[in-house]
């Protein structure tokens, strides 16, 4: 921020054939809809005598100090002697998947013995602006760097209004354009969201080793800019490995083969009239269960996954009950409190992807179509599906309780963290409950590193899921709305839920029976009373996913392996996505299956070719190309376990 010179006085300036050109050319491509007009700024765009352009940003204060061009070709030039950018190396997945976990060892072990390049390849998927200004510096940066992506990200629209009548963007779009590169700018809410969003695209294989340059620094930048450094994960997490999918698929096959369940193809309208408490199986759980059972007469009572066991060792029996997991585990788990409690009377909500030895554990159930899954494409036909159900089953019960029509609801060992890493969760959960077992006995479910507000004050340890966990809950509460939500555990702070003691809770005599208020709700879902099985499109399907595998292994055949290996992987990255991209029109259910393990296998490709010696014809980029090959070969038997 710079004083004007007196002897160039600053006055108004505006450029209006460039502003409509560019405002007309960027409002086409959905990038600027809603630009309040200019003359709603708070601040103005000047001239000084000599044509040099600036930002007066209230009381003759200057955005640049002296010419702005100056002074961004200077940042600039700083900027590309040593570039900020984002690594994000391969990483191994839960045992479960193998293929994942074969190809990245594969491609870790067979190239450690190739010459490295000094410093990663200078090709990356995404570049990302923070902060616009007049927008010199990213026409500068669009002609130095390659990149696949342009991000730029701007809080303040009277900025961009300035920089549609100084830049020629409709030139820049056009260049973008032909180059095959793309441009995306990020405004309004949500900032956060909406880059992970871009990146999670048909570029997201090229995301190592992105550029990230910051024009000015505001905290809201400098936030963002942390996020994607340390919270990498929130942007490398893979949509489910291939076995987890195909497993998926087989839950709910086999769980849509019956009939006589609720099928939630939208949530409820009307309104349930008995308060609701949620419980999960968080570490402060334990304290609350005495003020539970006090008010379990006045309340409908939905547990989470694990909480479950917890409420029935005290005496404390669910209405509902929430699973969202596929593992074979919780089949166990549900049919050995089956043989112990019975849980006859008990409701079962869960996605039909979950195992289906646990549906017959229970009375009734009420299957809802969780986002993201290749079953919900294939077996939902047209109904609603949601994100607000995951990652966690705490969030899936909140969701229950929401779109089943409750509109008071209290939570409880709902924490998304521990106060003590060793007390992760009750007591009375199966982490602390089967000693015996030393593996449970060990096991940290969660890894903890780093804090946030607590519920009641403090501070709570947590990580990146159980943080993306307690997000969720509070999109889901302001999503869905009209309804009163209580926080009674003593966790993580949730948006949107009012912090509250448990044994502050005074409850008025129900209106009615947990039965009739319950069934008003099931009134309203989708009774099943024939299997939705389609066994010809599930063969169809099957031979979707050979051709995939048999199609991409064609594309690495053809390619050069004594090319330079950045250059040759990004331009297998480019045809695996226009394939991926015919398989998501058709249908959609193969990509839901492969998209995982299709990029793990082009991001994987990415990265390691990026970090060979890109002028070395050693054999190193052949190497990487036959693990490619071997891995997709590999696909062939996982796939054929499923469809035969």
């Amino acid at each position: 921020m710079t004083q004007p010179s007196q002897a160039e006085p600053m006055r108004p300036y505006q450029n209006a054939d460039r502003y409509k050109s560019n405002l007309r050319q960027l409002s086409r491509h959905g990038h600027l809809s809603g630009l309040p007009p200019l003359s709603s700024a708070a601040t103005r765009l000047v001239i000084d005598g000599a044509g040099n352009l600036n930002v007066d940003i209230g009381g003759g204060n200057l955005l640049y100090p002296g010419d702005a061009q100056a002074a961004v070709e200077r940042q600039v030039a700083s900027f590309l002697e040593t570039p900020s950018r984002c690594f994000c190396k391969p990483e191994e997945v839960f045992e479960d998947g193998a293929e994942v976990n074969w190809l990245y060892r594969s491609l870790r072990d067979r190239l450690a013995s190739f010459p490295k390049a000094e410093t990663q390849a200078p090709f990356a998927g995404f570049l990302v602006v923070f902060g616009l200004g007049l927008g010199h510096h990213v026409r500068m940066l669009a002609e130095r760097l390659r990149f696949k992506a342009l991000i730029v990200i701007e809080t303040h629209d009277d900025f961009i209004n300035h920089s549609l009548h100084v830049v020629d963007w409709a030139g820049l779009a056009q260049s973008l354009a032909r180059s095959d590169r793309s441009l995306h700018f990020v405004r309004g809410p949500n900032l956060y969201g909406q880059i992970v969003s871009i990146i999670n695209s048909d570029d997201y294989a090229l995301l190592d080793g992105s550029y990230l340059y910051a024009h000015y620094q505001t905290p809201e930048y400098t936030d963002l800019i942390q996020k994607l450094f340390f919270k990498a994960k929130d942007l490398t997490m893979l949509p489910g490995w291939v076995e987890d999918q195909l497993l998926v698929f087989r839950n709910a096959t086999a769980n849509f083969a019956r009939s006589g369940y609720w099928l939630q193809r939208a949530r409820v309208p009307s309104r349930r009239r008995r308060p609701a408490f949620v419980i999960g199986a968080g570490p402060s759980l334990d304290k609350d269960l005495d003020d539970i059972k006090r008010c379990r007469d006045q309340v409908v009572v939905i547990t989470a996954s694990s909480g479950l066991k917890p409420c029935l060792e005290n005496g404390i029996r669910p209405d509902i009950h929430c699973e969202l997991e596929n593992s074979p585990g919780l089949g166990d788990v549900a049919e050995s409190l089956a043989a112990k409690y019975d849980l006859s009377g008990i409701t079962l909500y869960a996605t039909p992807s979950v195992d289906p030895r646990i549906s017959p554990c229970f009375d009734k159930t009420v299957y809802f179509f969780r986002s993201g899954l290749s079953s919900t494409v294939f077996y939902g036909q047209g109904a609603d599906h949601t994100p607000l159900a995951e990652p966690t089953s705490g969030n899936t019960a909140v969701y229950c309780a929401l779109s089943l029509g409750f509109k008071e609801i209290y939570l409880f060992g709902l924490d998304f963290g521990a106060r003590d890493p060793n007390h992760h969760h009750s007591r009375h959960s199966v982490y602390f409950t089967y000693e015996d077992e030393a593996e449970l006995a060990t096991y940290t479910p969660y890894q903890f590193d780093y804090t946030l507000p607590g519920n009641f004050g403090g501070a709570v340890n947590t990580g990146w899921l159980l943080n993306l966990g307690q997000t969720v809950v509070g999109q889901a509460i302001a999503q869905i709305g009209d309804a009163r939500v209580m926080n009674c555990s003593d966790g993580c702070r949730i948006p949107g839920a009012a912090p509250l003691a448990a044994e502050a809770i005074a409850l008025a005599d129900p209106p009615c029976s947990v039965a009739v208020d319950l069934e008003a709700a099931l009134a309203e879902l989708a009774r099943v009373g024939e299997p939705l099985t389609r066994p010809d499109d599930f063969a169809r399907l099957g031979a979707s996913l050979r051709g995939f595998a048999a199609d991409c292994r064609d594309i690495l055949h053809r390619l050069d392996p004594h090319g330079a290996p950045q250059g040759v992987i990004v331009a297998f990255c480019d045809q695996v996505n226009r394939r991926l991209g015919a398989l998501k029109e058709d249908g959609g259910a193969a990509y839901g299956i492969i998209i995982g393990h299709s990029r793990a296998l082009t991001s994987g490709a990415f990265h390691y070719a990026s970090t060979l010696d890109q002028a070395d014809d050693g054999g190193g980029l052949a190497a990487l190309i036959a693990v490619l090959d071997e891995g997709l070969a590999r696909l062939g038997p996982v796939i054929d376990a499923t469809f035969g």
